[in-house]
């Protein structure tokens, strides 16, 4: 009886230290991070997936922290046709505890914007998104969280850039002048006074750490000066920098004002990985990638689903997947709506299942690019359309083409808007969109009712201002020949130009457009002017013509115009005849 006793007793103690070792939490500090999901709320690991991890997390941890980077409500349909609101009830539903603005959170206007950030639970924190007029910050510049006795100070800051990359209209009153500003004066040293007075201020409110939330990006297409790089070398005290907005994936380090090394990292897009930085208890603070959500053997796999996204079998979290499908399914109707057919496909990524920014039309002609160009045209019937190749995001596959295809095709949903322009502005506007080549750009740009030409041998002579604005052409030239239909383009001329507002708002930095008045406002949403096009114009059927490229833009090696053949033949004509002439006055003074 006692041995049995004795045995009892061990077993408690063993079941009870395994099991008091269970509950015991690790006090290291775990911020997972996301970046420029572009509402793709089931692509990849998804937000179900995250939610899983975070779960499975906070039984290790006990302070588990979610933040985003900006660029979450715009991009896919559950944004577009929710204007945001859907994201922000799943963001909700994971408990984010901080978020900041990426320039895409202006794509709705500042008056959805403003709804949105009363709806986020969390709120929004920018330190750099003021009123232009007297530099007055609209929310909270940093906040700060408690971990146990430490204190960790989060700071968002938006690019500058979101002046030319984001719905330009929405930042300016209705005479034009501009309401808002990021601090980008002074070549961004207004910014980095402001941000380095934040980290001064909440270490002497006892911040232990302070984290950068930046929506600027290391790399891509960005001005240097706009870089989380330059902005981490002016200054001093932040531990580490969460980046976003040029949708490349790192996790490195880079040198602050005084040479310390700082982590730096960004996660890419939709969702394709997840940000870990763990700061430990001994102070030491380490980065991980994650890209694939594990199953810890301990966590309760009825909560749990397996589902398959891009071939790859992925876990996620039950009751956050079920969340999100009901979102769906109040659109289905309208999202699985057919809207045509397409016998091929059209193509606008390198690779279909890459959603960074190494699109195809981002440096040379692109048939997808080319009907939507033409829907747009048809749309305003104007003479020409100039597309920033941004603008169009997904390709468009062989079969039925459904409403929600349009709407991943062109997420901004942007109004189509006319305005009447000097042959001069066009040419300038050619001119800075291929400023870049041979490098690829959002601000490339596509034509209907226009043909250009570019002469590759020459360097671009645009000059431009630290926000990527278009200032000039200080020198030669690279593009020529262009042609609006089937007539060469009269620099004096007038013709009528349509696109998206936030192009011919001066967005992607095509100032040119913007001292013109608008002649026609809010033609059509962008992706309905699409959709009409497919519907209407081309009777639900896209035609062989867009399986090929057409030659709209060609690129050349010097100056190759479709005169030349011709000149040259009426140069060597004129020759023969000046020395048939000759030889007649030689013969004849020799007869004399």
């Amino acid at each position: 009886m006692r041995k049995l006793f004795l045995f009892i007793c061990i077993f408690i103690e063993i079941y009870s230290s395994s099991n008091l070792r269970k509950l015991e939490k690790s006090d290291d500090i775990i911020i997972l991070h996301t970046n420029d999901v572009h509402c793709g709320v089931q692509d990849s690991i998804g937000y179900d997936g995250l939610a899983l991890l975070k779960k499975q997390l906070q039984e290790k941890y006990k302070y588990v922290f979610t933040v985003d980077i900006g660029d979450h409500i715009q991009g896919d349909t559950l944004g577009i046709l929710t204007q945001g609101e859907a994201i922000i009830k799943i963001m909700n539903k994971l408990s984010y505890d901080v978020a900041i603005l990426g320039n895409h959170e202006f794509d709705y206007k500042i008056d959805v914007l403003k709804s949105l950030s009363e709806k986020i639970n969390c709120g929004y924190i920018s330190t750099n998104y003021c009123y232009n007029k007297n530099k007055t910050t609209i929310f909270d510049e940093y906040v700060i969280k408690e971990a146990g006795d430490k204190k960790i100070a989060f700071i968002g800051l938006t690019t500058p850039e979101t002046l030319t990359k984001s719905y330009l209209l929405t930042l300016v009153d209705e005479q034009g002048n501009l309401m808002y500003d990021f601090l980008s004066g002074n070549n961004n040293q207004d910014l980095y006074d402001k941000v380095q007075k934040n980290i001064d201020e909440v270490r002497s409110k006892g911040a232990d750490y302070v984290i950068l939330l930046a929506h600027f990006g290391m790399e891509g297409d960005v001005l240097e000066e706009n870089t989380s790089i330059r902005l981490l070398s002016h200054l001093t005290g932040v531990n580490a920098l969460l980046d976003g907005h040029t949708h490349k994936v790192y996790s490195t380090t880079t040198p602050d004002k005084n040479g310390k090394e700082v982590i730096i990292a960004q996660t890419g897009t939709k969702l394709k990985n997840i940000g870990k930085l763990i700061i430990k208890t001994n102070g030491t603070i380490i980065h991980e990638m994650i890209s694939k959500v594990e199953l810890n053997d301990d966590y309760d796999a009825s909560l749990v689903e397996t589902v398959t996204r891009s071939g790859v079998e992925r876990y996620v979290d039950k009751e956050t997947r079920e969340f999100i499908d009901s979102l769906f399914d109040d659109l289905s109707d309208k999202l699985n709506e057919i809207i045509g057919y397409s016998p091929f496909d059209l193509l606008i990524n390198k690779d279909p299942s890459d959603d960074s920014h190494d699109q195809l039309s981002r440096n040379e002609e692109n048939t997808l690019a080319n009907l939507v160009a033409d829907a747009f045209r048809s749309a305003a019937a104007s003479d020409i359309v100039i597309l920033n190749a941004g603008a169009v995001k997904k390709d468009l596959f062989e079969g039925n083409i459904t409403y929600n295809d349009i709407l991943t095709i062109l997420p901004y949903s942007d109004d189509i808007i006319v305005k009447i322009v000097s042959g001069q502005t066009i040419l300038d506007a050619l001119e800075h969109g291929v400023r870049l080549l041979p490098e690829k750009s959002a601000r490339f740009p596509q034509v209907s009712g226009l043909k250009y030409k570019i002469d590759m041998s020459i360097n671009s002579s645009v000059v431009v201002d630290n926000a990527n604005v278009f200032v000039k052409v200080d020198g030669e030239r690279r593009v020529y020949d262009v042609y609006v239909g089937n007539e060469k383009l009269e620099p004096k001329k007038n013709y009528s130009i349509s696109s998206r507002s936030f192009l011919l708002g001066g967005g992607d930095g095509y100032s040119m457009f913007t001292p013109y008045e608008v002649t026609q406002n809010s033609i059509n949403i962008e992706n309905q002017a699409f959709s009409d096009f497919i519907k209407i114009d081309l009777k639900g059927v896209i035609p062989e013509k867009y399986k090929e490229v057409e030659g709209r833009i060609i690129k050349t090696e010097g100056k190759q115009s479709d005169q030349d053949g011709e000149n040259n033949s009426k140069s060597n004509g004129n020759y023969i005849k000046r020395m048939k002439l000759l030889s007649v006055f030689i013969i004849l003074a020799v007869m004399l």
